[in-house]
């Protein structure tokens, strides 16, 4: 589970911004708290604020970082990502911080980046006891003289185990190449060590966190309907859920359907496509495969009859002689499809969603959120989701530890804080506070002076 995040020179964050996931002593919401280890770390956290605030920006930081830590930065866009307010911030290292839980063991994690430089700065990853105690697994630096130094302190079963992790290390050592300049220790040894105990083992499972991270915005789409169609389960799940949330469909169902090759691939040169066709033949002879077109994607394989067929999701909304494809639903009905997977997906991961009320009226949204927490009570899954939706900020729903926004900086830089701050009581109408600026995070009109600028024009 997350427990905290930090940020600091990327984008709209210029010092170093946090967020936490511990509880608080508050006692409302018990189902919203896990422990794991005596920590009490809350399985939800709503991020509110005005638009331009910053709000996406805090998503998009764990992205980048995210991607960073298990791809390297050559997966990465790095033009542009620092405090661009002030230049000087070009040459600053953007620095990324977790704190997390896998288990009952407690680690942190880090990675500071040149955005001049387009290298690694400095990685640690320290395992925290429960006393308190740091042991560095492993720590990277780059010294002021340029030369790179990559030390763990961890305790080796025997003597293989530790010339395993020297051996490791000194890739990324004084003789680093410029490859591993741009990669992270973690996603090195975690793709390189098979052990399934021990230090190594324990740096798998770490980097396994990070890259089952599922972290959404609003353009992202659901690649598995195809997949749904076929799945009597899925099309159950959906259908049950679909009724509950009042979208007009009945039933979601599906059929096989002969995939038209010469229709998709019109604008690609014949002797291209027939080869296009051939392979995909050929491979989907011996197992299924997925094809991707625009932003679709097809899974497809031979019937048997050996056609090129695909599952094709249809939505029944009364009348089954005539049903609907995706394309036709309302733009809500879509981001429902987006979302719904992540009630069977999710178990054990961290979830981001940014605009999670993006298109969605707002009792669909609040009873998105107490759906979840139903439908996870007994896994370790946080829902972390950025929102514009005031009505959200109800303490009937949320706990006051789970609130949070962020606001633009007369400075532009944004800054993040918790309603926990403000200690508010739990029977507080929070949403008219908000609104009339108490806890700020909210858009600022200057009225008077627009109307006289346009008069005078």
């Amino acid at each position: 589970m997350l427990v905290g995040f930090s940020v600091s020179n990327y984008k709209s964050f210029k010092e170093t911004q946090s967020i936490s996931f511990v509880a608080s002593k508050i006692t409302r919401h018990k189902e919203h708290v896990a422990i794991r280890n005596n920590r009490r770390i809350l399985k939800s956290g709503l991020i509110f604020g005005a638009n331009a605030g910053g709000k996406s920006n805090l998503v998009k930081a764990i992205r980048f970082s995210r991607e960073i830590i298990v791809n390297g930065l050559d997966h990465v866009n790095l033009n542009k990502r620092y405090f661009r307010i002030i230049n000087e911030m070009y040459t600053v290292p953007g620095v990324f911080e977790y704190r997390i839980m896998i288990g009952n063991v407690e680690y942190s994690y880090g990675v500071a980046v040149s955005y001049s430089k387009k290298v690694v700065l400095s990685e640690w990853l320290v395992r925290i006891s429960d006393t308190g105690e740091e042991t560095y697994l492993l720590n990277r630096v780059v010294g002021e003289d340029g030369i790179s130094h990559a030390t763990s302190e961890a305790r080796f079963a025997n003597k293989a185990e530790q010339n395993k992790m020297d051996f490791y290390l000194e890739g990324f050592d004084e003789s680093i190449s410029d490859a591993y300049k741009k990669k992270s220790i973690l996603s090195d040894i975690a793709l390189r060590a098979n052990e399934k105990e021990g230090v190594f083992a324990e740096i798998k499972k770490i980097y396994k966190w990070f890259d089952d991270m599922i972290i959404l915005f609003p353009t992202s789409k659901y690649n598995g309907l195809n997949e749904v169609a076929a799945n009597d389960h899925k099309k159950e799940f959906f259908s049950a859920l679909m009724k509950f949330f009042d979208t007009g469909i009945d039933f979601v169902g599906g059929e096989s359907k002969e995939m038209d090759f010469d229709k998709i691939l019109y604008n690609i040169p014949r002797s291209e496509a027939e080869k296009i066709k051939i392979d995909i033949s050929n491979a989907a002879s011996e197992s299924p495969i997925m094809f991707k077109v625009d932003e679709q994607i097809f899974e497809l394989h031979k019937d048997e009859d050996g056609n090129i067929v695909y599952n094709k999701l249809l939505l029944d909304h009364g009348n089954s002689d005539d049903k609907f494809e995706y394309a036709d639903e309302s733009d809500g009905t879509k981001r429902l499809f987006d979302l719904i997977p992540l009630y069977y997906e999710s178990a054990e991961s961290v979830i981001l969603i940014d605009e999670i009320d993006r298109s969605f009226h707002t009792n669909l949204t609040r009873k998105f959120l107490e759906l979840f927490y139903d439908l996870t009570a007994n896994e370790d899954c946080q829902l972390i989701a950025t929102t514009h939706d005031s009505n959200l900020l109800d303490l009937d729903l949320l706990r006051q530890d789970e609130i949070w926004f962020v606001e633009r900086q007369e400075d532009h830089a944004s800054k993040v804080f918790s309603l926990n701050l403000f200690k508010e009581r739990f029977d507080k109408k929070i949403e008219k506070e908000y609104l009339l600026g108490r806890y700020g995070a909210i858009p600022i009109f200057d009225d008077k002076n627009i109307l006289e600028e346009i008069c005078e024009k």
